[in-house]
């Protein structure tokens, strides 16, 4: 149990005893209903330590008691010290020393403005002692608000669809609602939804056989109640849309400008960081360090700011950190968007243009040239035509050094030679010829560097 600060010091100087720790015998507890607060569904008792409150993320499996307390203040002001004396928040992660019961974390109220104690860890069993009755717990996967506004002590588990609250499926189902029968958007929706549906109701009845075996041998689980438990499972489990599909799907969602899509794609980022997109990572360019940097920006066209952002334009608008000012540009030959902005803080790079690769290259024209500058792989078709090295998100390549990231260029150059349009390289693949890799690892990291197809292919064979 944490120490507390010095505004839970009583005023004789000797440390203030913990509001769930204190004698509470007397007053009859008495539940008080829920109140729903930025986020958070507040359940409170009435008992003979003052108001205490059991708080659930709605948005989130965790949460601190700091921030239920400063939204409660901001609700009832002065008033929040007469209605709540500590504040207690249920997490979705678990006791160190029972790793199968949810951790609780607690805070006191000591003075007329909301301040509060340092935060401590607590009991489901000191918690219980203080409401008089076990406490209502809700996994992150069935923390429906409308369920938990309506729990009374004594009533039964309600049956609720296990969605972790950070994955609401709801979006998916909307969007496919809306796609003709059997298109690659709403097989991919339908397929996803499924998918995430399963194994939040997979791993929940397994949390909760965990708990009840807890309970059973006299752990700390005994001392809580179930809030909710997740209904049966009525579909019989498929396989999942093949990757042709989903990339199809992908490639339609991410191109839309409606709510609905955006909110798919926030979900795909947080699932699997939109795994089955057809674009890579962020790439930064500075348009004045290279010939072939000037090059690719001279092409970039004016977006049309008019309307709502695309999905993949919103990603960049999103993740432009620090931009003072930006200009949404389009790539006329991938469709991709790029950004030009100013930096806040980084001086010495006032100016560049934020865009993302693909993961891999829509052309049959063969690999003429490749060229390396300021932490940027290009690769120059026989057409003229100038690209992005394709790479996967968080599996970027490089060059100068013996490591992955030469390792994984390498890998990618062997097979653009063969075939262009070959994907990006994924962990564990073949490595590549020794030669290319040793030409790759040699190459400075500092100016620009141009090997020809012929280079490429010497390099490779030595």
């Amino acid at each position: 149990m944490a120490l507390f600060n010095r505004r839970s010091e009583s005023s004789d100087g000797e440390g203030r005893q913990p509001v769930l720790s204190r004698h509470t015998e007397g007053r009859e507890p008495v539940f008080d209903g829920v109140e729903v607060i930025e986020g958070y569904a507040v359940l409170r008792w009435e008992t003979a330590v003052g108001g205490v409150g059991l708080a659930h993320n709605l948005r989130d499996g965790n949460g601190r008691p700091q921030s239920v307390i400063s939204d409660l203040y901001s609700r009832h002001v002065e008033r929040t010290s007469e209605r709540y004396a500590c504040v207690v928040v249920a997490q979705a992660t678990t006791q160190v020393t029972e790793p199968y019961v949810p951790r609780l974390l607690a805070c006191d109220i000591v003075g007329q403005h909301a301040e509060w104690s340092e935060q401590y860890e607590t009991t489901w069993k000191q918690l219980s002692q203080v409401l008089g009755t076990p406490a209502p717990y809700w996994y992150a996967t069935l923390r429906d608000p409308e369920t938990i506004a309506a729990w009374r002590p004594g009533t039964p588990p309600a049956v609720v669809p296990a969605c972790h609250v950070t994955n609401a499926t709801t979006a998916l189902a909307e969007l496919a609602a809306d796609e003709p029968d059997g298109s690659p958007a709403a097989q991919l929706c339908w397929g996803l939804a499924r998918k995430i549906r399963r194994r939040d109701h997979e791993s929940t009845t397994h949390d909760i056989e965990e708990l009840r075996t807890n309970a059973e041998e006299g752990g700390d689980g005994a001392h809580l109640v179930l809030g909710a438990v997740p209904s049966p499972l009525r579909r019989a489990e498929e396989e999942e849309p093949s990757e042709m599909v989903r990339r199809a799907g992908w490639l339609a969602i991410t191109e839309r400008r409606d709510i609905l899509a955006h909110r798919v794609a926030d979900l795909s980022q947080q699932w699997d960081g939109g795994h089955d997109w057809h674009t890579g990572d962020f790439i930064s360019v500075q348009p004045d360090t290279c010939k072939t940097a000037a090059e690719w920006a001279q092409r970039l066209m004016p977006a049309d700011r008019g309307q709502a952002p695309t999905v993949l334009e919103k990603l960049l608008l999103d993740n432009a950190r620090d931009a003072v000012s930006d200009e949404l540009l389009h790539d006329p030959i991938t469709g991709i968007p790029a950004l030009r902005r100013k930096q806040r803080w980084a001086k010495d790079r006032p100016e560049d243009i934020f865009t993302l690769g693909l993961e891999r290259l829509p052309t049959l024209a063969p690999l003429a040239a490749v060229t390396v500058s300021d932490g940027v792989t290009w690769i120059r078709t026989e057409d003229g035509q100038l690209w992005f090295a394709p790479a996967r998100v968080g599996y970027g390549v490089s060059w100068g050094y013996g490591g992955t990231g030469t390792a994984t260029l390498a890998q990618l150059l062997d097979r653009l030679l063969d075939d262009i349009s070959a994907p990006a390289v994924q962990p564990r693949e073949p490595d590549a010829p020794q030669g290319l890799f040793d030409l790759l690892r040699s190459t400075p990291q500092s100016g620009t560097t141009t090997y020809t197809r012929a280079q490429l292919a010497a390099a490779r064979a030595a």
